[in-house]
């Protein structure tokens, strides 16, 4: 039984998933010009970078973000008690830069809650978060916007971006490149297609904050802020949308200790977002959250099963009684499946870089080996924690240390 559902469960929703896509991009994507849209009016943006301990990476950061074509923004950086060198880069960008403005927290208690503090402080109405290594495209916040201030936008609470892949000379960050095209893209615009979305990308995100004051502001107890307040802003009635054209750059792990704590992370705070918001399934006017609820929840036992089935299949080996039939039948649709998904995914976001996209789809074969092999893992292994932290440190801040960001550049 656990057999078929490994090798059902992940067919059927790529199939899912490119539907959804593909009706996506027929229906946003397709001929919308490639400039930037005009916009009627030019609200204030608040863009809010939470930092800790970025001194390395933060200048070039804000160096990229004075050089935004949208005219009227600001810039936040959140020092969220930060012991290196990160109030001294912050130092001479306020001087070279008047818009910019900085929040120091003299305790670090983690990326939500310096975000929450940046809240009260933001002089704009709309919100951008943008993680201290990211670099916008210059164009982006017009995109994020445009959702806004568009007739038919005032229910907009969030508007999620396009994270792109910024060092691509390994093997695991060109694989990362493959899956965040693959499966993340794909996946924000089929759920989009569906109505609701699982998450709002952490690296780039655009807020009304009327909508985050409404939820409640970002939870300081959960291991991953952006997952837990796309679900309080839904949950409030809130739309949240996906934007591809409005780009950002960012650095993926490149080793796998590195890879295997970023995911670890991922999988927990899905975990307890999962856990909180369990009572969704008997409330009747949280009907439209339920299919990405048991989505995930599929995804988690879908691990597990991976686990038994992987385990059961090598005492079968040792015995010789593997069935073969079975499972060549099962590995081979399974793998031409995530090719055709990866094709699929990369002709959509071929658009968005400046280069050929294609030379990376080699990559796409090491998907299923890896990745899925790593995901199951980390779901077993963060599962039992994300239990345990919900039941005995409800409340708890949340703090985490920045990941890996590649060994190359």
């Amino acid at each position: 039984m656990f057999v078929y559902f490994v090798f059902a469960y992940p067919f059927i929703m790529s199939l899912v998933w490119m539907m959804g896509a593909l009706v996506f991009y027929w229906r946003r994507e397709r001929g919308t010009p490639s400039s930037p849209p005009v916009l009627e009016e030019a609200p204030l943006v608040s863009i809010l970078v939470p930092a800790f301990n970025e001194a390395r990476i933060l200048r070039d950061t804000l160096t990229r973000l004075r050089r935004l074509t949208y005219p009227n923004y600001e810039v936040l950086i959140l020092d969220d008690g930060s012991t290196d060198e990160t109030s001294d880069v912050l130092r001479e960008a306020m001087e070279a830069d008047p818009r910019l403005r900085v929040v120091h927290l003299s305790q670090r208690r983690g990326k939500a809650h310096a975000l929450n503090a940046g809240v009260y402080a933001a002089r704009g109405e709309l919100l951008i978060t943008v993680d201290a290594d990211a670099v916008l495209h210059p164009d982006a916040i017009q995109y994020l916007v445009a959702h806004f201030i568009q007739p038919g936008g005032e229910r907009v609470g969030a508007v999620t971006g396009n994270p792109r892949i910024r060092n691509r000379a390994t093997l695991l960050a060109k694989i990362q490149l493959v899956e965040y095209g693959s499966i993340i893209g794909l996946i924000k615009r089929a759920q989009r297609v569906l109505g609701k979305v699982m998450t709002v990308s952490g690296v780039i995100a655009a807020f009304r904050k009327r909508a985050v004051l409404d939820c409640g502001l970002w939870d300081e107890d959960m291991v991953t802020d952006d997952i837990a307040i796309s679900w309080k802003l839904q949950r409030r009635a809130w739309d949240i949308r996906y934007e591809p054209k409005a780009l950002c750059w960012m650095w993926v792990p490149e080793t796998v200790r590195g890879l295997c704590r970023q995911r670890m992370r991922w999988v927990q705070g899905g975990i307890e977002v999962l856990i909180r918001h369990r009572d969704i399934l008997v409330q009747w006017r949280q009907r439209r959250l339920v299919p990405v609820y048991l989505e995930e929840a599929l995804g988690v036992v879908w691990a597990y099963a991976w686990t038994v089935s992987t385990l059961w299949l090598c005492v079968q080996a040792l015995r010789g009684q593997v069935p073969w039939n079975l499972v060549q039948t099962g590995g081979t649709c399974l793998g031409l499946m995530s090719l055709v998904q990866s094709a699929t995914a990369l002709c959509l976001e071929k658009r968005y870089e400046s280069g050929p996209l294609a030379r990376y789809y080699f990559y796409a074969i090491w998907y299923p080996a890896v990745y899925w092999m790593l995901g199951a893992m980390a779901v077993v292994m963060a599962t039992p924690r994300a239990i345990v932290r919900t039941l005995r440190a409800p409340g708890r801040y949340a703090v985490w240390s920045s990941p890996d960001r590649g060994v190359s550049t």
